[in-house]
């Protein structure tokens, strides 16, 4: 797991931006299942145009940057807004798989996070209807339950989470039910239902 850069940003400007996106996305990230689940049309609306916003606010950034944001560029807070702009990025999976690519140089380089790769590389794995290998991708059932998103060889989950620096999934189940509610059993992923609509996608 590479140790990333700890200097300060170059570009505060690029990082303000990216951290305000965040701020102003993360009310609508938090909410609970059953209450996201009610959101009525105009909200939804509201909600696409923020995510499309944030998305072309970050395609720009990286055309600007040539590269990730990574914390030699932004800092590591602004670093860590930029993956959760690309992890909710859904209605753009050709853009995002490209994110993808970049934040996997940008790991090499030392300047994101093993973890961080790992979320938004399981959330391109599922919007292209693969399992998950890490387990970070979860959806919202129609009775407000968290659901995990299949994932390959579950009895090997944690191995892997340890391999990128992430905890045990029982603390991720933990912290997702304290967020957002209960969360189904890790142990019968056969059971999720497929292709859940994005605003029904969680952490």
């Amino acid at each position: 797991m590479n140790e990333p850069h700890q200097s300060a940003p170059g570009y505060p400007a690029l990082a303000e931006d990216l951290l305000d996106r965040v701020r102003r996305a993360k009310a609508h990230w938090r909410t609970p299942g059953a209450e996201r689940l009610g959101m009525t049309p105009d909200a939804l609306a509201a909600l696409a145009q923020t995510q499309d916003d944030n998305t072309t606010g970050l395609k720009r950034i990286v055309e600007r940057l040539g590269q990730w944001p990574g914390r030699s560029t932004v800092g590591p807070e602004a670093c860590q807004a930029a993956v959760d702009i690309a992890v909710h990025s859904d209605h753009n999976p050709t853009l995002q798989r490209t994110l993808l690519g970049l934040l996997q140089k940008a790991v090499k380089a030392g300047d994101a996070t093993s973890a961080q790769l790992a979320h938004l590389h399981d959330r391109c794995l599922v919007n292209a209807g693969q399992a998950q290998l890490y387990g970070t991708q979860h959806w919202y059932r129609p009775d407000g339950c968290l659901e995990p998103h299949p994932i390959t060889d579950p009895t090997q989950l944690d191995t892997r989470r340890a391999g990128v620096g992430l905890p045990p999934y029982t603390e991720q189940a933990r912290h997702l039910r304290e967020r957002h509610g209960p969360i189904a059993s890790l142990s019968a992923p056969s059971a999720v239902e497929p292709a859940p609509t994005p605003d029904r996608r969680a952490a």
